[in-house]
């Protein structure tokens, strides 16, 4: 089975537990034992472990079968060391204001609704001392958490706007952003989420050099490319088109890497824009179908108040910059790549 490695896995005891703060506490009912908000701040010095998962799917799932979702190798967490082949259990999730999710895990128990949480898994490293608000929890449910369908930017990737570039998390609604053909463009909402990186919900990285990016880009497997080479009219009947990163994967210049998790940021303007990120020219958040799934009820919220019309129109769906190329097309053209 495929395994996966979980990057920063903190120990219940590396937890501060002064001042009101609190261990990630144990399931009840299927949600966090307690009534948000819960204060979590981890021991200066504190540091993650890492566990290896072998699982038969990309999902990291609440309740796994005997045959899934178990320790790939034994792990020493809290002075209690868990054999290869325990069952890992993902139990809830808590979020805070920004976005910043960690997740309950129990190791060596089936699912009963009332784990005990054996260890706590943040969406990106934790910083010791720093404590954490999470205002939010929510259930797993039995249903797979999901991964991908995500389109946005990891953080860190530079944006070009006028007079120079900006890291895409340091982005908020007003700025202005450089984009094609249209000139400096005011940013109408910023979103940012944080997701397990895994399976088919991995990011996709676009080596610098290939289609104008000028170091490393690193986006969602959804977000598109502006694709404008020699075969591109060749492959589609089009000069300029749209790809899913994902079917832009070639193995070599394009590559999909699996990683504990990945922060996203989402940008978007009263129209589908083309910007610049790390030089290469690619899309702004684009609310179609699948987009929308994949927000939250807040992040949608927001996003209907700032575009009411995406609520009431027959088509929800905004028009693109340029045409949007089939699955087969981008895969023929990333041979190219």
């Amino acid at each position: 089975m495929p395994l996966y490695t979980l990057q920063w896995v903190y120990q219940l005891d590396d937890f501060d537990t002064t001042g009101g703060n609190i261990t990630p506490p144990n399931e009840q009912n299927a949600q966090a034992a307690g009534t948000p908000p819960f204060n979590i701040r981890l021991d200066p010095g504190a540091q993650p472990l890492q566990i290896v998962i072998d699982d038969d799917d990309p999902d990291f799932n609440e309740a796994p079968t005997d045959s899934n979702q178990v320790l790939a190798n034994p792990v020493t967490i809290d002075g209690v060391t868990y054999p290869a082949g325990s069952l890992v259990t993902l139990n809830y999730v808590l979020t805070d204001d920004n976005g910043f999710e960690g997740f309950s895990i129990t190791i060596g128990q089936n699912n009963t609704g009332n784990n005990t949480t054996t260890a706590f898994i943040s969406n990106q490293p934790m910083v010791p001392g720093q404590q954490y608000t999470f205002t939010s929890e929510g259930n797993i449910g039995r249903n797979p958490r999901p991964y991908q369908e995500f389109i946005c930017f990891a953080a860190g990737t530079r944006i070009r706007v006028p007079g120079g570039t900006c890291a895409v998390e340091n982005l908020q609604a007003g700025d202005l952003v450089t984009t094609m053909g249209h000139g400096a463009q005011p940013i109408r909402w910023v979103g940012q989420r944080t997701v397990p990186a895994l399976g088919s919900g991995a990011p996709v990285t676009i080596a610098a050099g290939t289609l104008e990016a000028r170091q490393d880009l690193t986006v969602s497997p959804n977000h598109r490319i502006l694709v404008q080479t020699g075969a591109t009219e060749m492959v589609t009947g089009e000069p300029r088109v749209l790809v899913a990163a994902k079917h832009l994967v070639n193995g070599r210049s394009i590559r999909q890497t699996p990683r504990g998790f990945v922060t996203y940021v989402h940008i978007m303007f009263d129209d589908h824009r083309i910007v610049w990120a790390n030089g290469c020219p690619t899309e702004s958040f684009y609310v179609g179908a699948q987009s929308r799934k994949m927000l939250s009820d807040d992040q949608m919220a927001e996003i209907l108040d700032l575009f009411p019309e995406l609520a009431t129109r027959d088509d929800p769906s905004p028009a693109m910059s340029y045409p949007d190329a089939e699955g087969h097309e981008g895969r023929a053209l990333a041979a190219y790549l």
